[in-house]
């Protein structure tokens, strides 16, 4: 039995104005307005006796250390698969009916988070103390493991609003700027110091809530006794608030004694000139360090004329390394040794002088490289660019097999939602927004969405359904079969093939980002519009060969090769989409039987696909765009028996790309291309002139009965 993974959850809360409160309450114990509480207590308790009064203060004391401890613990609220922790509080999560906001009167946004639970119980958290991604992050959390929850829809808006945009690259026809990190040990300490300052923010109270112990200790006990006559004489009969005196100045002694014994032996160290000269040593060094640092490049400008390394500050912009683009002979990756991570990764351009321009990968951000790449190849096309310069400068859908698998397994045992995606909700931790459904399949369905980083870039969803009871082995299947689809499309690099952009799991369902055409099928297109002109369908059947000849040069059988799944585009490009079904050719594989029956050859219906069934598809095809029907299946097709107005050559290459025995088809699809060249144009032109004559007299006949 496998063990199970549990996700937990930490979550910052508090703005600043929380955290100087939370310093105050280190300082007095309690909020201005309960000093006032504080002698009123001892008021009343005097009457009760001294026992009374020991027990009052004490209690007061007590009361007063939770409060502070309570507020501690509410500047982080944690998550596990069960229970959301705040404060002393511990809320199960399946008790949760909503996460609605709360609008205080006057105000336009919301300023409130309102977490109902079942019990009728209420927590409210100020938006103002919670991050966009940190009310992203609670609401996923929730969302996963409470299928009954409802979110308010304003959320999503709101933390889309709130989120900062990250600096974008400037591009224009002649120049572009890029963003060059070079200075990521700033970086890096400025977010480790953060991330120090946010622990300290929540620990830091705590020691000087002890170190203060001795200062609020007789404060509290002259405001207990402050009403009472001689109250300060009898503050010593009192058997608790003398032990606390006694502990607290303690405490303060021997914080006294440590500090003045370690002033005492710096103050030796100082007197030493050894230490003294070493210590000059390091602070000279380490301000040298620091200015060198602060002096690196922080953005990359590549002109008409160049490549440029520029530090920026305002709108002042010296250059500090240059190389001209006339001046480049190759263009390499150079790693200093072979296990070197990619930090010290740079793109070596080298000079007709044999020196070296070195670019620190990592100090470009993924797609800027590709901004860099492009036009590298435009400006020097006659330089060598290794090919491992180039993959590593290319942004690639770059997640594991086992990632992906981690990732399913890590999720809650129980689905969000059944229902499919609806306009509005985003997926892909909010970066995609769905605009509308565009297909459905047995797995799962497309979507039409928009990017929310840029709301002009649409893009397709595919979704694969993963299953989430059963046996493990059902579940790796299916995410197999959705790395085998991953994988095929990041191998192809084709104009006339769908690309993939990205891909990722949620909600148990796994997703292809691909890159939406503007178009329509081919089978919408002859629906719509009737058969193709003879024209028409040669410059689409040529346009199919290229991408047969792509797919076979990476021994890649499509296996589903039809009108439905070729898309052309608003500008007469075709595209093939749906690699759910391809496979590797591999000697003796036996398959499954994919595909529609009519444009599948026989070897296919036997589960023993060749490069000669994407052709026998393809034959299938192009007798759809010149007839208009589908061809009956599994059988030698011959458009011109539909139609005798069907130009020979036509007829010729579809019967011998359908013919039944594979080995008598043609051998690729060159051999397609040739055919389809050397048909006359000047006789296409005739049968394309007789076409249309027949169609105009036909509808006369039909207009006039």
């Amino acid at each position: 039995m496998s063990r199970q993974i549990h996700a937990v959850q930490n979550i910052s809360y508090g703005d600043h104005v929380a955290h100087i409160f939370l310093w105050l309450k280190a300082l007095l114990l309690v909020p201005l307005w309960a000093i006032v509480l504080i002698p009123i207590v001892g008021f009343i308790s005097r009457s009760l006796g001294h026992v009374a009064m020991d027990v009052a203060y004490g209690l007061t004391l007590f009361s007063c250390v939770i409060y502070f401890l309570v507020d501690v613990l509410k500047r982080r609220i944690r998550l596990d698969d069960e229970y959301m922790y705040f404060g002393f509080r511990a809320i199960p999560i399946k008790s949760i009916q909503s996460v609605d906001v709360i609008y205080k009167k006057g105000t336009f946004l919301p300023t409130d988070l309102a977490i109902t639970c079942a019990s009728a119980d209420r927590l409210k958290l100020k938006l103002q103390g919670l991050s966009e991604r940190s009310v992203g992050v609670l609401l996923k959390h929730l969302e996963v493991r409470n299928s009954n929850l409802q979110t308010a829809a304003v959320l999503n808006t709101l933390i889309k609003c709130r989120q900062v945009k990250p600096k974008l690259a400037v591009e224009t026809a002649d120049r572009v700027e890029l963003p060059y990190h070079s200075r990521q040990l700033i970086d890096e300490s400025i977010g480790v110091f953060k991330s120090t300052a946010s622990r300290w923010a929540r620990l830091g109270p705590v020691v000087a809530l002890l170190l203060l112990g001795p200062v609020w200790i007789p404060f509290y006990s002259v405001l207990f006794f402050c009403l009472q006559p001689n109250s300060l004489s009898q503050v010593q009969y009192l058997d608790i608030p003398s032990f606390l005196f006694k502990f607290m100045d303690g405490l303060q002694h021997q914080a006294i004694n440590s500090s003045q014994s370690a002033s005492t032996s710096i103050q030796h160290l100082a007197g030493n000139n050894v230490v003294t000269a070493l210590t000059c040593g390091f602070i000279l060094a380490l301000v040298l360090y620091i200015q060198k640092l602060l002096l690196r490049p922080n953005v990359l400008v590549a002109d008409a004329k160049g490549v440029k390394l520029n530090l920026k500050c305002g709108q002042i912009s010296v250059p500090l390394k240059r190389v001209a683009w006339s001046n480049i002979v190759r263009a390499g990756l150079h790693k200093p040794t072979q296990k070197a991570g990619l930090r010290s990764w740079k793109i070596r351009l080298t000079t007709r002088q044999a020196k070296n321009f070195d670019i620190d990968l990592s100090a470009l951000a993924v797609d800027d490289r590709t901004l860099l790449l492009r036009r590298m190849e435009k400006l020097i096309p006659d330089c060598q660019i290794d090919y491992e310069l180039s993959q590593s400068m290319v942004a690639k859908a770059d997640h594991s097999y086992t990632e992906l698998w981690l990732q399913s397994l890590t999720q809650a045992p129980e689905r969000k939602t059944l229902e499919p995606l609806q306009p509005g909700q985003t997926v892909g931790e909010n970066r995609f927004e769905v605009l509308k459904s565009i297909g459905v399949g047995g797995q799962g369905t497309a979507y039409l969405c928009r990017t929310i980083d840029d709301a002009s870039q649409t893009i397709v969803l595919k979704e694969t359904i993963i299953p989430v009871f059963g046996e493990n082995a059902l579940r790796r299947r299916a995410l197999e079969k959705f790395e085998h689809e991953s994988k095929m499309l990041k191998s192809l690099d084709c104009d006339g093939i769908v690309k993939l952009l990205d891909y990722f799991i949620e909600d148990h369902r796994a997703y292809l980002v691909l890159e939406h055409i503007d178009g329509g099928s081919l089978r919408d297109l002859v629906q719509r519009e009737g058969a193709l002109t003879h024209e028409q369908a040669r410059d689409i059947a040529l346009q199919m060969c290229d991408i047969l000849k792509e797919l076979h040069s990476k021994e890649i059988i499509h296996r589903d090769f039809t009108p439905d799944n070729l898309i052309l585009n608003s500008k007469g490009k075709l595209k093939l989409i749906d690699f759910n079904v391809a496979q590797q050719v591999q000697s003796g594989t036996t398959g499954t039987i994919v595909g529609k029956h009519a444009y599948l050859p026989p070897e296919q219906f036997r589960g023993k696909a060749t490069k000669q069934s994407d052709l026998y598809a393809f034959g299938a095809t192009l007798f759809f765009l010149l007839t208009g029907q589908d061809p009956e299946p599994i059988s030698q097709s011959s458009p011109q028996a539909a139609n005798a107005a069907i130009d020979a050559g036509f007829d010729e290459i579809v019967k011998h790309a359908t013919t039944l025995q594979a080995s008598a088809r043609y051998e690729s699809a060159d051999q397609i291309a040739a055919d389809l060249l050397s048909m006359d144009d000047h006789r296409l032109s005739t049968v394309v002139l007789s076409t249309v004559v027949q169609r105009k007299v036909e509808a006369q006949v039909l207009e006039h009965g």
